[in-house]
């Protein structure tokens, strides 16, 4: 499959001279879903370290904030480039998995089984997120 990409890359749109938006955004997508799966799975044993503030509502939202941040321009400057939505469909999957997680469901329950699903889909968002980013890489590169 050939997809149209832009024709003329700028001096300044090469990849040496400029930041990949989307390696910080899968190094941070990344970083998000260790953070959902070291507060899910040892949130007692952070505690007890006095890392206790991985776990709080205040990470979650920067966390969230830094990976829409980012992701709003990755998936800008990638569309523009590949003209392709596939990314940002697995973007927008992996944000309401999040959200889902962390905002509706309750992320502190003592229910295990609660527990375990909140962990669950927050991992898998942030996977979801790392895909995002590494499709929109690989996507760029054949434009």
């Amino acid at each position: 499959m050939v997809i149209p990409c832009r024709g003329i890359i700028s001096e300044d749109m090469k990849v040496g001279s400029r930041v990949n938006v989307d390696k910080v955004g899968a190094f941070a997508s990344a970083a998000c879903a260790v953070h959902c799966l070291l507060s899910g799975l040892a949130l007692g044993l952070l505690s007890v370290l006095g890392m206790g503030f991985i776990g709080s509502t205040t990470t979650d939202v920067i966390f969230l904030s830094v990976t829409l941040s980012v992701a709003s321009i990755a998936i800008f400057t990638g569309v523009r480039r590949h003209h392709s939505w596939r990314p940002a469909a697995l973007f927008m999957i992996g944000v309401v998995s999040i959200v889902i997680s962390h905002f509706v469901l309750d992320h502190d329950s003592k229910d295990l089984p609660t527990r375990i699903l909140t962990t669950t889909l927050a991992v898998m968002g942030g996977v979801l997120l790392v895909a995002f980013h590494v499709l929109n890489m690989r996507l760029q590169k054949k434009c």
